[in-house]
């Protein structure tokens, strides 16, 4: 079965999921990330949380059983910054 991963790195934390060809839910997990304020009025973000929240969040869903790696025929990603 032909499964599909969406990566969505936000502002508070990256969401990926897993979906089927008819667009079934099979999985989804969140990753949570610190977002800085050094200054008044000014907000930071470490692109290596972005990628490594990305990471574990795809790796859990695989682990969890419900979605094979072989299966995974395209990903999408996105993000807000």
């Amino acid at each position: 079965m032909p499964v599909f991963i969406g990566v969505d790195v936000g502002t508070t934390g990256c969401k990926v999921l897993a979906i089927d060809e008819s667009g079934r839910v099979l999985d989804s997990v969140t990753e949570e990330y610190p977002l800085y304020t050094p200054k008044p009025g000014w907000s930071e973000q470490n692109p290596d949380d972005w990628w490594a929240a990305s990471k574990e969040a795809v790796t859990k869903i695989i682990k969890r059983g419900k979605v094979s790696s072989e299966e995974v025929e395209g990903i999408g990603l996105t993000g807000q910054m």
